[in-house]
């Protein structure tokens, strides 16, 4: 997929990581405690190689939040992590320790919360670094099993020659929890254009 030169891909790298510490700095100051955020890894994909790259690179089971998105670019953005830490997560979050019963009635909404913010904040910077806008809907928290991940996210009904997965792996460090998750942003292609055009518009500011 070389829908990007080389200097737009790590343009777009770049932002990414402007966007995700932006969202460490507003959960460190939801959870009075720092958060940690990097991008080790960003790429570009086809619906069948991400299919791939889930079933190889993903856990057996997984707890996310998806959100649609429409604007310079159109799609579905998902926060995707290993379902056994899910609960770890959000006792991190709560900054307190409740009983396994109390985490799991504020589960789906504390999970909600933070893709609600790392998604908005990834999304936000991206529009905003390149004057363009971006609306999003509400975020679901869900749990699925990594093979009925590609369903999930509508990849199963996607047009492949119209759709371009970015898979942005992910480091989390929240209160001394260390984990690996994923973000992935279903890119309708049909709306790409317009994210090139401002992607060399950016470039040639530079210049």
């Amino acid at each position: 997929m070389e829908l990007f030169s080389p200097d737009e891909h790590d343009l777009i790298v770049e932002l990414m990581n402007l966007g995700v510490g932006r969202a460490a700095h507003a959960l460190s100051q939801l959870v009075n405690d720092e958060v940690l955020l990097s991008v080790p890894r960003l790429e570009f994909i086809s619906v069948p190689e991400a299919q791939a790259a889930f079933r190889k690179d993903l856990p057996s089971f997984l707890a996310g939040v998806l959100q649609d998105f429409e604007g310079f670019i159109n799609g579905r953005a998902a926060l995707l992590f290993p379902e056994a830490r899910s609960l770890e997560l959000v006792n991190a979050m709560i900054g307190e320790e409740l009983s396994a019963d109390e985490i799991t009635e504020l589960e789906q909404e504390t999970l909600a919360e933070l893709g609600n913010i790392l998604l908005n904040h990834c999304l936000a910077t991206l529009a905003n670094q390149l004057k363009q806008q971006v609306q999003t809907d509400i975020p679901k928290a869900f749990s699925v099993s990594a093979a009925d991940l590609p369903s999930t996210l509508s990849l199963y009904d996607s047009d492949s020659e119209n759709t371009l997965v970015m898979l942005v792996q992910i480091d989390f460090s929240l209160r001394h929890s260390a984990l690996r998750g994923y973000l992935a942003f279903i890119i309708d292609l049909r709306s790409a254009d317009t994210f090139v055009t401002a992607l060399r518009s950016y470039l040639a500011e530079l210049m």
